[in-house]
């Protein structure tokens, strides 16, 4: 993996060639996926590529799960695009890391994530509370938060069950919501890591439409509030769908 913030990658970026490490990779690559719609971007690349399949990031309306569009690329491979990912596999290094967390926490815990990418993607914090009386209302359960959230919800950060990880590497993050009972969250990307983790995964939305960016995983259920707003997804929805889905795992 190579820095996004590194000088050769923004030389890149603005359409020039880049040096250092990353020259290197694309000159040992044979193939290189890119997704954007820069012309310079795709020019530098294929000057310095054996290969480059190029992919609009964003996908069309009514074009289905955003996942399967972005990996289009793939069939000009010879791969099938349309299967349907694998549940992600753990190392040792990180399952461990997971289940020290996980100490502090009961079997089938829940996990909530209360954040998104924008504040009108985000199920009121008072209604995750809600939530908590009535699943889970006396076990420790999973706080969820990263640089969207600050410091979190206060309704959610002084519960009292509350065990709050923040700045986990992402595949450690993973797998420990691969011990989760069940992942309540929003149109985000932890949405997407728990439901690939194989997690059962409860995700909502509003504004946002879920045939495209719905996560992806072997149990996964999706609620969509009937104004588009968040605020009109009814509490008494979700904790029905909550208790049905954990009684999948």
């Amino acid at each position: 993996m190579l820095p996004w913030d590194a000088p050769d990658t923004a030389r890149l970026f603005g359409g020039e060639n880049p040096d250092g490490p990353l020259a290197a990779a694309l000159h040992g690559a044979d193939v290189v996926i890119a997704w954007t719609r820069s012309d310079d971007v795709l020019t530098s690349l294929r000057a310095h590529s054996r290969r480059v399949l190029a992919q609009d990031p964003a996908p069309p309306a009514g074009v289905g799960p955003v996942g399967l569009w972005l990996a289009r690329p793939l069939a000009a491979l010879g791969l099938d695009p349309v299967v349907p990912p694998p549940t992600l596999v753990f190392s040792p290094e990180e399952k461990g890391a997971a289940e020290r967390i996980a100490t502090s926490l009961p079997t089938r815990f829940l996990a909530l994530h209360p954040g998104s990418g924008s504040p009108s993607k985000n199920w009121p914090p008072e209604r995750l509370v809600g939530l908590l009386a009535a699943v889970e209302p006396d076990r420790p359960w999973l706080l969820v938060l990263g640089p969207a959230e600050g410091e979190g919800p206060p309704p959610l950060v002084a519960h009292a069950h509350a065990v709050r990880v923040r700045g986990l590497p992402l595949r450690v993050l993973a797998a420990l919501l691969a011990r989760a009972g069940l992942l309540v969250g929003n149109d985000s990307g932890v949405s997407h890591l728990a439901a690939a983790a194989g997690a059962p995964t409860l995700a909502l939305f509003g504004p946002t439409d879920p045939s495209v960016w719905a996560p992806l995983g072997p149990a996964v259920e999706v609620l969509r509030s009937p104004d588009d707003t968040m605020a009109g997804l009814p509490l008494a929805d979700v904790v029905e769908a909550a208790e049905r889905l954990r009684c999948r795992r």
